[in-house]
């Protein structure tokens, strides 16, 4: 009977001990997954904003989306951003420091936490640096970047001028139809029913966009530009413009420009545009963007939403 006691008693011990170390273990386990959690999203915010692995303090940090406005200010997004925002901008790199003047300017007005629209109207010349000059226009009167879009339409039209600024400020995406046979490129045969509607016709009219914009004489080392001549022009939906200024001027007024904006913030940290499943996050970006005009506040609403390390 003595032996039996000791064995009925021995049995809800062993069950006790059992459950203590299980119950133990819950709060081990749920610290691991939330350690491995920052971590993660330590991960994807360095990656993201520089490309580069996340250092030891930011592995360690409570909220590593504290660290956004920081990285932000960081010599290396900085780099890292305009030459993105170079590459959106240009079909391919230019010859020279000078031709890239999207890179040069943008580094210059994150730097200095500049407008965003400050890339497209603020009083710069832009070459190999960033210098005053009341008469700028972004960097969409710097002599280097004229000459590259200048392009070769017969009457001096910079029809490759006028989609860059349409593109650069607002993401315009359309398709050359140049190598379609038989298509006649003068000013008569892009008023035919194939390509009026890009030329003359939507809100982006490029042939109209082309006429307030300076335009080109002569060609290669020749090359030079006179005052556009041909009047005011009725584009972007129905306003009256006469020149390149009026033109940017209205653009980065437009929705189409915030849009663009905080598109581009997607597409840095993304990789591709914005889905459905985030209007609420791109509204807020967009409410931001307009608030503060700066890209770093466009860019901080994507990187901090908690989305972003889920």
């Amino acid at each position: 009977m003595e032996s039996m006691k000791k064995v009925r008693f021995a049995a809800p011990l062993v069950a006790v001990a059992v459950a203590l170390a299980a119950s133990a273990s819950k709060p081990v386990r749920a610290e691991g997954e939330e350690v491995e959690k920052r971590e993660r999203c330590a991960t994807r915010v360095s990656i993201a904003l520089l490309g580069t692995s996340p250092t030891p303090a930011l592995l360690a940090a409570a909220s590593p989306q504290d660290a956004v406005d920081a990285m932000l200010a960081d010599p290396v997004f900085v780099d890292r951003f305009a030459g993105f925002v170079n590459r959106r901008f240009n079909p391919e790199p230019g010859t020279n420091v000078a031709e890239d003047a999207s890179f040069t300017l943008a580094k210059y007005v994150l730097v200095n936490k500049k407008p965003w629209k400050d890339m497209f109207v603020g009083a710069y010349d832009v070459g190999a640096a960033v210098t005053p000059d009341p008469d700028g226009l972004g960097y969409f009167r710097s002599d280097a970047w004229m000459k590259r879009y200048a392009g070769n339409e017969a009457a001096g039209y910079r029809l490759a001028s006028a989609y860059r600024i349409l593109q650069n400020t607002t993401g315009l995406q359309l398709m050359a139809t140049t190598n379609v046979d038989g298509v006649d490129l003068s000013a008569k045969g892009r008023e035919s029913a194939a390509c009026k509607g890009c030329h003359y016709d939507n809100w982006y009219a490029l042939d109209k966009v082309a006429r307030v914009l300076s335009r080109r004489q002569g060609m290669g080392a020749n090359i030079r530009f006179v005052p556009p001549s041909d009047g005011p022009q009725t584009i972007l939906g129905g306003k009256t413009i006469r020149n390149d200024k009026e033109l940017v001027t209205a653009l980065v007024a437009s929705e189409e420009f915030k849009v663009n904006a905080c598109r581009l913030a997607f597409n840095y940290l993304y990789g591709r545009d914005e889905n459905s499943c985030e209007a609420a996050v791109f509204d807020r970006c967009v409410d931001a963007f307009t608030t503060e005009g700066t890209m770093q506040a466009a860019l901080a609403v994507v990187a901090k939403d908690p989305s972003f390390c889920q």
